[in-house]
Formats: structure tokens, sequence, C-alpha cells
């Protein structure tokens, strides 16, 4: 299929009118083309708003009599099109596709039916506040999508409720690694993001930067916090020249004492070995690997305290 036609199942499949594999296609097309997805997200977060747990709407009945008027008018007009070629005895018959065509349109009906009532009811005559708040609700972008919404204020005589709140947006951004907006967005993604990939890809960028303070402590802080090893893996190889600076040899002391991949503290031991030049930072390694449960760890601990006495 085509991007247009994976395109035009999106909404169809917002309000879950899609068979199973035909939203199976769809998702893993999605997650391969950045156009669609961003078309996606778009549709999602609008369909977020229509959908978000309010109070019931009373929708003006003048406003859905005509609405049902519409879609009549459309569907006729959709099997006048087809007419030159349906069989007659099988006219009215509802094949997929015109069912698919007929929930495509109710659910645009009764989604811009809401959208529309929904700025109606809220047009409240009289009183500055209910205009800011209006213009306030009317700004949200389309594909805008609104959390966190609290009451501030519901005790004025003239009845206006106060609301606060965040207006959550699709992003898409490029930068150089240079630019503090470009940096901002990786420290988020290393820090808040639920994707692994994502997180890992965010250190491997940053990595290439880890001479700046600022990186190497988002480095640091993976290292020692992240739940995957592959981030925690990829923020060592991001460290790993700096293993004779005192705070990354911190970070490197405490990876080993309690990271419970073996990978990683084997190959922490082996950053350090290098600078360990004296008897109280051997000491100190020995007394961490002691007891480490990887044979490789623990002998290359007593090794650094046996290279430290023979170079004396």
């Amino acid at each position: 299929m085509s991007c247009k036609e994976y395109q035009n199942q999106i909404v169809l499949s917002l309000y879950e009118e899609l068979q199973d594999d035909e939203r199976v296609s769809l998702e893993l097309h999605i997650e391969a083309c950045g156009d669609c997805r961003v078309i996606f997200e778009d549709n999602k977060g609008f369909h977020t708003v229509l959908a978000e747990d309010t109070p019931a709407w009373e929708l003006p009945s003048d406003l859905l009599i005509e609405s049902r008027r519409l879609l009549a008018d459309e569907l006729d007009r959709i099997e006048k099109k087809r007419s030159w070629w349906s069989i007659p005895t099988f006219s009215v018959v509802f094949t997929p596709m015109r069912m698919l065509e007929s929930a495509a349109l109710v659910a645009m009906g009764l989604a811009l039916g809401v959208y529309v009532s929904n700025h109606q009811t809220m047009a409240t005559p009289g009183g500055s506040t209910a205009s800011a708040l209006e213009a306030s609700v009317a700004g949200i972008p389309q594909n805008g999508r609104v959390s966190n919404v609290r009451i501030v204020d519901a005790s004025r005589s003239d009845g206006t409720v106060e609301f606060a709140g965040d207006v959550v947006q699709p992003l898409r951004f490029s930068g150089r690694m240079e630019d503090d907006t470009t940096q901002r967005l990786l420290f988020s993604a290393v820090q808040d993001s639920m994707n692994d990939g994502s997180r890992m890809q965010a250190v491997e960028v940053l990595a290439r930067k880890s001479t700046e303070p600022s990186v190497k402590s988002v480095l640091i802080h993976a290292l020692l916090n992240d739940g995957s090893l592959g981030v925690r893996l990829k923020a060592f190889e991001g460290l790993k020249p700096f293993a004779g600076e005192d705070d990354v040899r911190a970070a490197f002391m405490q990876a080993l004492m309690s990271d419970p991949s073996d990978g990683v503290r084997v190959k922490v031991v082996d950053a350090l070995a290098p600078f360990t030049d004296n008897e109280e930072k051997a000491n100190r390694i020995e007394e961490v690997t002691r007891h480490d449960d990887n044979t490789y760890v623990r002998l290359k601990g007593q090794g650094l305290i046996q290279m430290v006495g023979t170079h004396r």
C-alpha cells in the first residue's frame, strides 16, 4: 500500500474500525515511515483531546439533524458515483468498503459536532475572564493534547471557573550538537524516554561531546542509574577516555560495586587499571572486587595490587 492509503486508515484506526490485519499493517508502516508517523501523532493528539474524560455534552438538536442530513447526502453521493459499475441487484448491499466509508464519515461527523458544541457552550456572554479562558482554549494547537488539568478557582460569584493545565504537542526538531536546544533535548531523551532504543541513541550521540562537563554528568547518571544494559555500556564508552579524572573514576568505582552486569564490571575494572598508580587506589579496587561474583574481576583486582607492588 502507498503512504496515502495508510494515511486514509489513520482516522479509522483511532476509532478502532480496522480489521486486526489492517491495524497491524498500519502500525508496522507507521514505525518505519517518519511522515506517516507525524500525521498519526497529529491525529492522535486531536483525537485524545476529544476523548478526554469530561462531563457529557448536550449537543444541540439542530446540529445533530444537520450532521445526519449531510451524512445521508454524502452516502448518496458515494452510491451514485459507484452506480456506473455496480450490479443493480447488489447496489444496496453494505460491502466492507462501504462500511468503512460510513464508519469514517460517522466518526468525523460526531467528532466535529462534539468539537463545535464544546466551543459553543464555552462562549458564555459577559465577563472578561470568560473571554480570556475561551481565547486560551481556542489557542490550543490542533495536534496538541491537554493534560494535568486542574481547577484553580471555582469560588467566583459570577460562576466562572478558572483552569490550569499543560498542553503537550508533538515535536519535530533538528539542530547541531553545539546548539543548547539540541543538547537539552538529548538530555531529556536520556532521562525521560521510556524507549530503551531512544535513550541508547541519545547517549551515543552525547558521547561525541563527552568533554563538556554537562554532557559528562548526564553520561555518569546514565551509567549509574539506567535500567538498560545497552544504555549503560554506551555511557561507559563515552566516559572511558576520561577514566583518570576524579569524577569519572568515582563513577566507575560505584559501577564496579553495584552494576548487576558482569560485562559492565569487567569493562570498568579494565578501564581503571591504567590509572591505578599507587597502593591506595589498588587496595580500594581490591577491596571492592574481593567478593565479586565474576572470577576475572576478582583476579584483576588482586593483580592490580601486585602490579603496584612490583613498580614500587
